[in-house]
């Protein structure tokens, strides 16, 4: 079964780029504007209300969930099985990974789509669909904008408004896109977007495919703004290895997304895993899969948890790997199942090399999914206010 791996940056690039980034300073931002809530009267969708996401009725909603590559899924493509597996992690959320066409070529059924859409609100799990065709590619967005504002398409958006989110696009840019092109590419994005009649939270993730805060939280004051909705939230994917984090600054994390805090940034990791991370100049790419890739998933996890920000972990699996090998390189060590049960990570023993983060960010830690995650009345009711 052939699954997509998020493509990783130039290594030399990214080793220059995480030995400056330490020197750039956080931005702050005196624009308070957001889709406020100050009435009674409940929302058409979920809304960002300054750095926090609200149901329609106006509760808080800090996402705590999975991502599952399910276009890639062909052996349950409707999701039957995996999705009320995952609905049993406690997830409040799954990021629905799409794209226009399946691994042969064709197009992707927008019916499946609708489909997984439905049995995400029917398990109570907010659907977040992102698209993958872009990514590491700011080229390539103005063609998921298309995608997204194809007939169909926007059909669906507005028929499940009130219970779901939009990821416009999976990391669009690489290393090399600069801020000015980044916001110039998703100002017309979110244009054509609203005026194509989508009212959702529109999600837009950093550049440098998906790891660049130093470009999105400057960037996140101009979007905001530009949005006549102002109902746009911001994602980065913590690839951040901990040798790159060493050499640059042990305490690269913590100040990353404080700096992200301090500007008023509506942010989530929507990629957290601990291994993926930049393994080193002369490692090959999937070098990523082991130590030399391993991310320190722990601090991620507990300083956006101090922040209340939201994560979604990659990925539910099994099937993450290097495709472009033969024979291809797996990379069990970001399945978070291996049969795509949630049985298989209870049985993981607590602090296996491989897959004991898994076990412990879903099970064990105060701050995973079993112990943390939270619907609202909302969700509960079915995605329907009072």
């Amino acid at each position: 079964m052939k699954r997509y791996l998020h493509n990783s940056p130039s290594l030399v690039a990214t080793a220059c780029w995480l030995a400056a980034i330490f020197l750039a300073a956080g931005c702050s931002s005196d624009d308070d504007s957001g889709n406020n809530n100050d009435n009674d009267d409940p929302k058409p969708t979920f809304y960002v209300d300054g750095t926090t996401l609200k149901d329609p009725c106006g509760d808080v909603v800090i996402l705590r969930g999975i991502n599952k590559m399910s276009v890639f899924d062909e052996g349950d493509s409707n999701g039957d099985t995996y999705l009320p597996e995952i609905a049993k992690s406690n997830a409040n959320c799954v990021r629905i990974v799409w794209q226009a066409t399946y691994s042969n070529g064709q197009p992707a059924s927008i019916p499946q789509l609708e489909t997984l859409i439905q049995k995400c609100i029917a398990l109570k799990m907010i659907p977040m669909v992102e698209m993958h065709d872009a990514t590491c590619n700011l080229d390539g967005l103005p063609a998921v904008v298309d995608y997204w504002t194809r007939t169909e398409m926007v059909a669906l958006v507005k028929k499940y408004e009130h219970a779901l989110l939009v990821n416009i696009a999976n990391e669009a840019g690489d290393y090399e896109v600069t801020a000015n092109a980044f916001v110039a590419a998703y100002k017309t994005a979110i244009t054509r977007l609203r005026n194509a009649g989508f009212r959702t939270p529109l999600f837009i993730d950093a550049p440098d495919c998906g790891k660049n805060l130093e470009v999105l939280v400057p960037a996140a004051t101009a979007l905001q703004a530009h949005d006549p909705d102002h109902n746009l939230m911001f994602s980065v994917h913590t690839y951040w290895s901990k040798m790159a984090v060493a050499n640059a600054q042990p305490t690269f994390i913590k100040d990353q997304l404080d700096a992200a805090a301090a500007a008023n940034v509506p942010l989530i990791i929507g990629e957290l895993c601990a291994f993926g991370g930049w393994a080193g100049i002369d490692a090959p790419d999937y070098a990523a899969c082991g130590d030399p890739g391993a991310v320190d998933y722990k601090t991620v996890l507990e300083e956006a948890s101090r922040h209340d920000m939201g994560y979604l972990i990659w990925e539910w699996g099994p099937g993450n790997g290097y495709y472009h090998y033969n024979p291809p390189v797996l990379c069990p060590g970001m399945d978070m199942t291996t049969d795509g049960t949630y049985q298989s990570i209870v049985n993981i023993p607590v602090g296996d090399p491989t897959k004991g983060w898994i076990r412990d960010v879903v099970i064990d830690h105060a701050n995973g999914l079993r112990k943390s995650a939270g619907k609202t009345a909302y969700m509960e009711r079915g995605f329907a206010c009072e």
